[in-house]
């Protein structure tokens, strides 16, 4: 009786090996990200790998220190990244094939940001004042255990 389970059970796994080799496609491609049109708040390479930590301390600086910096705002970066339809409509950036669900579809990582906050602009920007010496800066604290992934790479700010 055992044995025929233990054959079944291995029967299971092959036929089910089987069927995921079946409908294997290959490896899948890189995304496409589109490019926004000004600079960002780091480098690109920093921001691929280290955005979720960032916007992390962010929030927490926000929270618990209501210490709130002008170059670290999520609003920046929806409305430096989004899209327009050709009306003129912004796409929101969690859309599929835009620039937030394209990288986070691809790494199969839920983006949960937009439950609270606005995927599109609710004001047209300036995209020249982002960072720049003209915005006011609040005294704002990264925590010392990710100052230097933050802000190496000659970004400034929060020393």
């Amino acid at each position: 009786m055992h044995a025929r389970a233990g054959v079944l059970a291995v029967l299971l796994v092959v036929l089910a090996l089987g069927a995921v080799w079946a409908t294997h496609q290959g490896p899948v491609p890189m995304p496409v990200i589109p490019r926004a049109p000004g600079h960002c708040v780091l480098p690109t390479a920093s921001m691929r790998r280290t955005h979720m930590m960032l916007l992390r301390a962010v929030r927490e600086e926000i929270v618990r220190h209501d210490a709130r910096d002008t170059r670290f705002r999520i609003t920046h970066c929806v409305a430096c990244h989004v899209e327009h339809t050709a009306s003129g409509q912004p796409i929101p950036v969690n859309a599929p094939g835009q620039f937030c669900a394209t990288c986070h579809t691809y790494v199969g990582v839920h983006i949960d940001c937009f439950a609270c906050h606005a995927a599109v602009p609710r004001n047209p920007m300036k995209f020249g004042g982002i960072g720049g010496s003209n915005s006011v800066q609040a005294a704002f604290r990264i925590p010392q255990a990710l100052r230097g992934r933050f802000l190496s790479g000659g970004a400034g700010g929060g020393r």
